[in-house]
């Protein structure tokens, strides 16, 4: 079996056995002269001989030891491929150890997110105990401060609205959370911050906050803030770009699978979809139904709120680059001229499938060797995905990686990982590589998700 080119070539620097045996390496060129490299100088009366020169100017026939110094000194000068790499002399050997080839390492490094979003930053707390409950206290008095500091994300003015709304309704007779409870709706996530439910309670790790109403199926992109009581029907904001304080909404049930669909621009349209599609309309909550549909159309109408607006969702999905199992499609910054930024995946979807249905029900630790052969047929599908990333078509990467995420297959979370590290870091989102990582780490099939609740 040929074994694939090292991408140094005939100049690679490594010297660790287990780097030469994995990869070819092509002989170094015999370069014949009849005259000086350039900046040397030869002694008199003798003529330029053939032979292998090194980088610092020593060859073969002198057959002479490198030193430390000098070998520094020269891999300083060498120029580096655009795609960082950890150069330690185990990585290769330990990758080649791993259970799965190519999973042992990620191979670009992540970068630095800043303490301001909020990324595990209170795990490093140097504070004592009091000064944190300090600190959490008053992130519970500002709430926007709160949600941008816990989830990592800037809630749009729709949601505000909505709970001015609430607020309206509720009166001084009922709780504004829970004025949606007689149709069968309840305002969760970042809505608990508005109610004050997390004032006075157990301080989580910031891992536990990004899986707050987190449902099995939703990837980054969406935060649940309704959900149908009782059920995994859910409704949230989708965001592209966690820095986008607008995004649209969506809507899915985890029961029925990963798919979820847009329905609206702000989170009144979803309030009225759930009345008009989903609600459990019965005798006794008929009246309360259409009261609710035409309280929230009259009060829209006044503020000014436009509603079932498709502007937006018209022009993000001119910027779709792909659908991904999920159906709300990808949007990653796409140059269409130059086709930079997306290439498609090496398999159709529905080959995807079939390849993926193989890891159902796989014990990896009691069907070694089985996981590894099927690993092999999706290790193309992970270099070619990789090979994308290198030529800064990002996308592939995070097409790959949400694939792998909606099949469900939680054999397959170590195997995504390095993909969403990846992808995200290139396309600067590293908000959603702390909420996917908290998110695979502790991914949770049902409906009760509330933090609160498991505190």
């Amino acid at each position: 079996m040929d074994k694939p080119a090292c991408k140094y070539g005939a100049g690679c620097y490594q010297k660790n056995p287990a780097h030469k045996e994995k990869y070819s390496h092509p002989p170094k060129q015999v370069e014949a002269t009849e005259t000086e490299e350039p900046g040397r100088q030869s002694s008199p009366g003798k003529a330029a001989t053939t032979t292998n020169a090194s980088p610092t100017g020593q060859t073969g026939s002198t057959k002479r030891l490198f030193s430390e110094e000098q070998l520094d000194e020269d891999l300083k000068r060498c120029k580096r491929p655009p795609t960082p790499e950890k150069d330690d002399n185990n990585a290769e050997e330990a990758d080649s150890r791993h259970e799965y080839h190519g999973m042992e390492r990620q191979r670009y490094r992540l970068p630095e997110v800043p303490i301001d979003v909020g990324m595990m930053s209170d795990l490093y707390d140097p504070q004592i105990e009091y000064s944190k409950r300090a600190e959490y206290k008053e992130l519970c008095d500002d709430p926007k401060e709160f949600i941008r500091h816990k989830f990592l994300v800037t809630m749009p003015p729709c949601f505000d609205s909505l709970w001015e709304f609430c607020k309206e309704v509720a009166g001084s007779e009922r709780k504004p959370e829970d004025v949606f409870d007689t149709i069968g709706l309840r305002l969760v996530g970042p809505f608990d911050v508005l109610a004050g439910k997390f004032k006075d309670v157990k301080i989580h790790e910031p891992g536990d906050y990004l899986r707050h109403w987190r449902f099995f199926y939703d990837p980054p992109e969406f935060q649940t803030v309704l959900v149908k009581k009782g059920t995994g029907l859910h409704y949230g904001y989708w965001r592209d770009d966690p820095t986008n304080a607008d995004g649209l909404v969506a809507f899915n049930d985890v029961s029925k699978g990963c798919e979820f669909k847009i329905i609206g621009e702000n989170v009144f349209d979803a309030v009225l979809h759930f009345l008009n599609e989903n609600a459990s309309v019965t005798p006794f909550n008929k009246g309360p139904i259409n009261s609710m549909k035409k309280r929230i159309e009259e009060w829209t109408s006044a503020k000014g709120i436009p509603l079932q607006g498709g502007e937006k969702i018209k022009a993000r999905s001119k910027l779709i680059v792909c659908k991904t199992f999920h159906k709300a499609g990808l949007v990653v910054p796409f140059d269409r001229k130059k086709e930079l930024g997306y290439r498609p995946l090496l398999e159709s979807d529905a080959n995807l499938r079939k390849m993926l249905s193989k890891f159902n029900n796989i014990d990896r630790a009691k069907e070694k060797e089985k996981f590894q052969g099927l690993m092999m047929e999706l290790q193309a599908l992970i270099t070619a995905a990789n090979i994308a990333v290198d030529e800064c078509d990002f996308g592939t990467a995070l097409e790959l990686a949400l694939d792998l995420f909606c099949h469900g297959t939680t054999n397959l979370h170590e195997v995504m990982k390095p993909l969403f590290f990846t992808g995200y870091s290139m396309v600067q989102r590293p908000q959603y590589i702390a909420i996917i990582k908290s998110h695979l780490d502790n991914r949770r099939q049902g409906t009760n998700l509330d933090l609160l609740a498991n505190s």
